[in-house]
């Protein structure tokens, strides 16, 4: 699981979301996409949740998806600073217990 935190520019919020929502449906659609859900804390807080099938996958969408020159000019002026990107392995300790 690859979780993607980052803050947009006040005032900034719905320009990043019309960025966000058509990005999105394209990303759900590479090769390995398991979940790619986008969700908001704070207003202009966002967290990408996502589960690729594999290692490889996740990594092909991070260094070669056809939506990351997209996100830099588009969503990258719109966001404060760079995102914060964690890695997580999963430690399956039931059925209900891994996503």
């Amino acid at each position: 699981m690859v979780i993607v935190q980052f803050s947009t520019v006040v005032g900034r919020r719905d320009e990043a979301l019309e960025v966000l929502r058509p990005v999105i449906e394209q990303i759900q659609a590479e090769e390995g996409c398991l979940l790619y859900a986008l969700h908001e804390g704070d207003e202009g807080d966002f967290t990408f949740i996502q589960k690729w099938a594999s290692k490889s996958d996740a990594d092909r969408h991070g260094q070669s998806s056809p939506v990351q020159p997209i996100l830099a000019e588009k969503l990258g002026p719109l966001v404060q600073g760079p995102p914060v990107i964690t890695e997580l392995q999963p430690i399956p300790v039931s059925s209900k217990g891994t996503l």
